[in-house]
């Protein structure tokens, strides 16, 4: 949720992404946004609209969920459901406000050394089987976040970004008592957090995924399959998960134990798990599906309709390179690969979207310095699409590696989504490469989940990724490729990189912000990814949904107020 310039907020937006994102990685304390009063009223209700008899919504989760463990979980699908079925110390409401959520109120003080401390009253919230949220389930989840046996990727969102007092010591093994931990359950209702700075987000980020709390009890007892199946969660959010199909569906009912059930309208929400683009859009024509995306192929049917929307986020799409591999370890060859792609003929005729042409890993909309974006103050680093250049890097890796082109063209493949739009993207990188470079590299399709588990093995060489920012800063984009960073699935470190960003992560101000464009001039030099583009979002939308609130950043997509008019 941005402070400055929330991008067409007052729309209703879809969940179909044209490729699911491998990290929400998506949100800083949001601020009231200009949405106009008529978005406002759409978002929130209004006295004088007339609600469907069945208040069901029917959409296209695209994906199988790969993990819906709050604090393990990592992708965007699995995001936009957690956020559903779950709720944290906070909720963000239909403008990105902060909100009570799981705590009805909350006290900030100062410490003695300078941080932050803040005691958090909790409500009276059941689980949905009947039994309290207790302050021991947000201890208890947050605890396990950091515990290095789990080896939560995000656990540096507790460690660093938060900067939770001992968090990162605690992770690190240095300290073995929780009691000098800033993580505590003072009583049954009383939750208490010490962070070692001021940290402006720190609010909005406790509506992040791996900051809400499962429940200490069905862990406990389901242990590793937790989360696996619709009987192996507990809830605390408007929705539970009522049937789940694996790779076919997974529906959600509303939750009459969460504690502010009399503002959830929809009872139901059907979520297919469609990745073809015809298939998708037939089911919107025929009235199957309430929302669904707009694949570049179908857009000249749908930009001139009413139920056409369009949404710039802060999400970038890049390249990204296994820097562990025998070959891609090389810099020369990652420059090859990176320069023989010529992005804007990709965006402009590829994807024909409305994206827009990457200059460096950190998208527009995060905020900057000077009143500006962070993008705008930052500039293009990246180095620009040429063939002979690429030919040149080609040939000089190829000697530095003692390798020939048939033995690196046997050797490289690019790992990609099974959607339609992830294979004709593949298809379109593959013969940049062929073209300028000579090789023709194999395409493996593979489910979103498997493709995450081969990203954190390390079991790939080149494949096309994307990341969307947690929280509204660059930050949540720069902290990224830190040296054995939870989230660092191209095997990559650099030591000034590691040190701009600790600079970052430390200091205030602009000082913050130039750390954080030298670190971006870093990884441009460097190369572990190439950038592509930043992301623009097509979909339809019926005009009797209502409600469906989407922001830039974190878990991005918000159904509590969602509504079906009378159609």
């Amino acid at each position: 949720m941005r402070k400055q310039k929330w991008l067409l907020l007052l729309l209703v937006l879809v969940l179909t992404l044209s490729l699911a994102l491998t990290g929400c990685g998506k949100k800083e304390e949001p601020k009231p946004t200009a949405k106009e009063e008529e978005g406002k009223d759409d978002a929130k209700g209004s006295g004088e609209e007339k609600l469907a008899e069945e208040q069901v919504l029917r959409i296209n989760w695209s994906q199988e969920p790969p993990d819906l463990d709050p604090q393990t979980t990592t992708d965007q699908v699995s995001f936009w459901i957690i956020n559903a079925v779950y709720e944290g110390l906070v909720r963000l409401d239909p403008d990105g406000n902060v909100q009570p959520g799981l705590a009805e109120k909350w006290d900030e003080e100062e410490t003695e050394d300078g941080g932050v401390k803040y005691t958090f009253h909790l409500r009276d919230a059941q689980w949905s089987d009947g039994t309290p949220v207790t302050a021991e389930d947000f201890e208890y989840s947050w605890f396990r976040a950091i515990d290095p046996d789990v080896a939560a990727e995000y656990s540096y969102q507790l460690t660093d970004t938060a900067g939770i007092k001992n968090a990162g010591k605690y992770f690190e093994g240095e300290i073995k008592d929780k009691k000098e931990v800033g993580i505590k359950a003072v009583d049954e209702k009383t939750f208490q957090v010490e962070l070692e700075r001021d940290v402006p987000f720190f609010l909005s980020l406790t509506s992040f995924p791996t900051f809400i709390p499962a429940q200490k009890a069905a862990i406990e007892e389901f242990g590793d399959k937790f989360a696996s199946e619709t009987d192996k969660m507990v809830y605390s959010g408007p929705f539970v998960i009522s049937e789940w199909e694996h790779e076919q569906k997974l529906n959600l009912k509303k939750n009459e134990k969460y504690w502010d059930a009399k503002n959830v309208k929809l009872e139901e929400i059907h979520g297919d798990m469609i990745t073809e683009n015809n298939t998708a859009i037939n089911l919107y024509e025929t009235g199957e599906l309430d929302v669904t995306g707009v694949a570049p192929e179908f857009l000249d049917n749908y930009k001139d309709s009413e139920e056409f929307k369009n949404l710039a986020e802060a999400t970038t799409w890049y390249i990204q390179y296994n820097c562990e591999d025998e070959f891609l370890k090389n810099k020369n060859l990652r420059y090859a690969l990176s320069l023989a792609i010529d992005k804007k003929a990709f965006v402009d005729n590829v994807l024909k979207n409305g994206s827009i042409l990457a200059e460096g890993l950190t998208p527009t909309l995060l905020p900057g310095k000077d009143g500006k974006e962070f993008a705008e103050n930052r500039g293009n680093v990246l180095p620009e699409y040429d063939a002979e250049k690429a030919k040149e890097y080609f040939d000089k890796a190829l000697e530095e590696l003692g390798t020939t082109k048939e033995e690196l063209e046997k050797h490289l493949t690019f790992l990609t989504g099974e959607s339609d739009v992830a294979k004709k993207q593949a298809a379109a990188i593959q013969n940049m490469w062929k073209q300028n470079l000579g090789i023709e590299v194999e395409i493996e399709a593979v489910a979103f989940k498997i493709r995450i588990d081969r990203y954190n093995r390390k079991d790939y060489t080149t494949t096309f990724a994307g990341w969307g920012g947690d929280y509204n800063d660059p930050l949540t984009f720069m902290d990224l490729w830190v040296t054995d960073g939870g989230n660092n699935d191209t095997g990559w470190g650099n030591k000034d990189y590691d040190e701009a960003i600790k600079k970052a992560i430390e200091a205030d101000g602009d000082e913050r912000i130039d750390a954080m464009i030298e670190a971006e001039k870093i990884l441009a030099e460097e190369l572990p990814i190439i950038p592509i583009y930043y992301n623009a979002r097509n979909f339809v939308e019926k005009p009797y949904v209502k409600g469906i609130a989407r922001f830039p950043v974190g878990a991005d997509t918000e159904y509590k107020w969602t509504r079906i008019l009378e159609h």
